[in-house]
């Protein structure tokens, strides 16, 4: 029964050629929740950008096509197992892109790490730029450490100093809380409670009572997707006080629930389509073919699969060692016209972005939701290096 799932979770797709051959020279295997929470974030949408960036690069590297396989892990860790294996043994996939799930990446990275196949993840577990490292791993994303340091370290200085979680119960989640709790505690903060919650939940308002019950001043959200929408909307309905701290908001968060349901948040993004000149005119290429902005994940993906064929183009191969090896040797160019530096240890060290979302009466319509307020140094958030415990990040 595993191989008929397994069939229909798969779907191929040919750029440049009507079919893809029994082996590609080059094969993208795109692995990603295509359903459920964050889908909206990331899923088809990031998958359209990375057919953006193929197109935009001719559709082929060193005469060969460029084809991609695209799969649905729905966030389970044999699943995503299962696909891959696939893929590498059976497909000749050179590079597993977007793998937007920590228990997934983390199953995969074991899979991977003697083979001649890159991973380049938006999963954001500390342990894949550390004792789960690899040679020719890539993390796409801010580490879980760094994204739990920019959303509570300004609310903590602005007064916040009871914390309540409420935390999606996978390894990113549970993580972030970790990761989160840590920074809370160290800048004399306190964590006065916490739930997690199934990716079933749909009736947060008893967490969100006894977040008030307990006084907490700030709820962490740690989750993403349609549950966070979900919990703001579950909190305007009820008056709770306690001001919300979501680590992972996108546009289509906004969009999906209303900007009115976020009002007076703050926080930090990786790419905002009208931050400036280069990302409104990526952006408008984007909505031409898919009908609205990129969210930030979607523009990483675009990113990312650039810097990648790039790499095979330069390194005439695809040889995983001198691919990456390129790629860590040559600045990574953005969207917004800056650039990004990629480390040993997997870690991408670039630039995030400081923001507040509109009030509806400075919004011009669908879509103009954030104020970039300001830049935070991609060296102020990276991890420290001298602390890494992964064996490539070494000499």
């Amino acid at each position: 029964m595993k191989t008929n799932w397994l069939k229909a979770a798969v779907s191929a797709i040919a750029l440049g050629a009507m079919s893809l051959p029994a082996y590609a020279d080059v094969t993208i295997g795109y692995l990603a929740q295509l359903t459920g929470g964050s889908a909206d974030l990331s899923g088809e949408s990031a998958l359209h950008a990375v057919r953006m960036a193929i197109d935009e690069f001719g559709g082929k590297v060193n005469g060969e096509p460029i084809n991609v396989l695209s799969a649905d892990h729905m966030g389970k860790a044999d699943v995503g197992m299962s696909i891959a294996r696939e893929w590498i043994d059976q497909k000749g996939v050179n590079l597993l892109l977007n793998v937007d799930n920590s228990a997934v990446a983390l199953a995969v990275s074991d899979l991977i790490r003697d083979k001649n196949v890159s991973m380049m993840m938006a999963a954001a577990s500390t342990k894949l730029i550390n004792e789960k490292c690899g040679p020719h791993q890539v993390m796409t994303v801010l580490d879980t450490a760094s994204v739990a340091r920019a959303v509570v370290l300004p609310q903590l200085k602005a007064g916040g100093k009871k914390w309540f979680f409420i935390t999606v119960d996978y390894a990113l989640g549970h993580e972030l809380q970790a990761r989160a709790t840590e920074a809370i505690t160290a800048a004399g903060g306190e964590v006065v409670g916490g739930v997690a919650h199934t990716p079933t939940t749909t009736d947060f308002s008893a967490y969100l009572l006894q977040a008030q019950a307990l006084g907490a001043t700030n709820i962490a959200l740690a989750t993403f997707g349609s549950w966070q929408n979900t919990i703001a909307k579950q909190a305007q309905e009820f008056g709770v006080k306690a001001t919300l701290a979501p680590f992972y908001l996108s546009d289509t968060d906004f969009k999906a629930v209303g900007l009115d349901v976020f009002q007076g948040v703050s926080g930090t993004i990786l790419f905002y389509w009208d931050q400036n000149d280069a990302t409104r005119a990526f952006a408008k290429r984007y909505r031409e073919s898919y009908g609205r902005p990129p969210t930030w994940a979607a523009a990483g993906m675009y990113e990312y699969t650039r810097h990648y064929l790039r790499a095979i183009d330069a390194v005439d191969g695809t040889d995983a060692d001198k691919i990456h090896a390129w790629m860590r040797e040559h600045p990574m160019e953005l969207i917004n016209g800056s650039t990004a530096t990629i480390r040993k240890d997997g870690v991408t060290v670039r630039d995030v972005f400081s923001y507040r979302t509109k009030t509806p009466a400075e919004s011009k319509g669908d879509w103009d939701y954030l104020v970039i307020t300001g830049t935070v140094p991609g060296d102020e958030v990276k991890p420290d290096l001298a602390q890494s415990t992964c064996p490539y990040a070494k000499g």
